[in-house]
């Protein structure tokens, strides 16, 4: 099987959401082949007036099958398919409701943000982290219990949904990527470097490092909630091009205004889709982060000391974080760039050998077939007692 090919007919995908940012993301697992559209049976989107134009449109272009809901009568699940999110909602818990499916959590990628830890998780029947990590910060958040991992509520998965890029790793290249976060749902869940004079620091790191390029990746919901975030790094972009650095920044789909603007302030823009080998990366907290470890791509994490106290990490990646992380409200003198080496296999493991080395879409079937195995035997074990 080709990576893409996949039997039809698996899965249905439910999201609920008003962010067009976070349909881009699901979307995006289609472009890399995780989901393929003839395998997803149909999207489930919650109806909102403001926004289901976009949305079709969106869908009609990659030839996706999807349904709005406006009620719950709407909804009819196959016997024996299984039910993936992305997000957690209020509504997913209404979703669970139907018990002739199985219902898997994804998430839009892995991460030590707040986020990845709230309790809602456990009303889904399986949920998909890339490695140990997960399971280890499910544990120290009192989410899951080692009974629960015993029996597989938590199914490693390594790469298949912490998000693609195209970047590769080459010392060579003496280019930077830097990629921040947006700037949450909430401001509790706040971990952008976009406003924490992050400037000084990317400029100090270029000097040091002999950076020729810089490569401006952001979270595509960034300044959905403040729009303030899109004026910092714009500020951001300003002040890197006064220092005579070459930036480029990273967006799917570019008007001609902004090109226009681009041209004029001294950047420009590129395609997600373009092959770019990066010398050194620097990241929030964020998804971001773990895909630049799978890649094996040396990396700063930044974040700020108060902030990050207040998360749930494992131990051993707080270790890891000992020697990769630097405070921008602190004194910290530290810029370095990790080696992923160390903690590589702790964030990225499967629950079976075989998968490491199977596409996107064997992966994806493979884990359609558990799970619904895996509802069949609890039906039958309740039949019994």
């Amino acid at each position: 099987m080709k990576d893409g090919d996949m039997s039809k007919d698996l899965y249905y995908i439910y999201i609920d959401t008003k962010i067009q940012g976070a349909i881009e993301q699901l979307l995006s697992y289609f472009q890399s082949n995780v989901f393929n559209a003839n395998a997803c049976i149909a999207i489930y989107a919650k109806y909102y007036k403001e926004n289901y134009k976009i949305i079709s449109k969106l869908f009609e272009t990659h030839n996706i099958r999807y349904k709005f809901i406006k009620k719950y009568s709407d909804i009819s699940f196959d016997d024996g398919k299984v039910v993936f999110y992305l997000f957690n909602a209020q509504s997913n818990c209404r979703m669970v409701a139907f018990r002739n499916v199985s219902h898997v959590f994804i998430t839009h990628g892995e991460s030590n943000k707040k986020s990845s830890v709230k309790p809602i998780v456990r009303i889904y029947d399986h949920v998909i982290t890339s490695g140990q990590v997960g399971i280890d910060r499910y544990l120290k958040a009192g989410l899951f219990t080692e009974s629960d991992i015993e029996n597989n509520r938590v199914i490693r998965l390594g790469s298949t949904f912490v998000g693609q890029n195209n970047y590769s790793y080459k010392k060579e290249s003496r280019t930077l990527l830097y990629a921040p976060t947006w700037e949450g749902g909430v401001p509790d869940e706040n971990f952008s470097s976009i406003t924490n004079n992050i400037k000084d620091l990317l400029v100090k790191v270029i000097k040091n490092n002999n950076i020729k390029n810089i490569i401006i990746q952001k979270h595509p919901n960034l300044g959905h909630r403040d729009k303030s975030y899109i004026l910092s790094l714009g500020n951001i972009v300003s002040t890197l091009v006064s220092n005579n650095i070459k930036v480029s920044i990273v967006k799917n789909i570019v008007s001609t205004k902004e090109k226009l603007r681009a041209f004029y302030t001294g950047f420009r823009y590129i395609s997600p889709n373009k092959k770019i080998d990066v010398s050194h990366a620097i990241s929030d907290i964020s998804a971001m982060e773990v895909q630049l470890l799978v890649k094996k791509i040396p990396t700063m994490v930044v974040a700020n000391e108060h902030r990050y106290k207040e998360l749930i990490v494992p131990k051993r990646m707080r270790t890891y974080y000992l020697d990769s992380m630097f405070y921008l409200d602190g004194n910290s003198n530290q810029m370095v760039f990790t080696s992923p080496e160390s903690i590589s296999s702790y964030v990225e493991s499967y629950h079976e050998g075989f998968l490491e080395n199977a596409s996107f879409g064997k992966r994806i079937e493979w884990l359609c077939q558990y799970v619904e195995k895996d509802r069949v035997s609890q039906i039958k074990y309740r039949k019994s007692i």
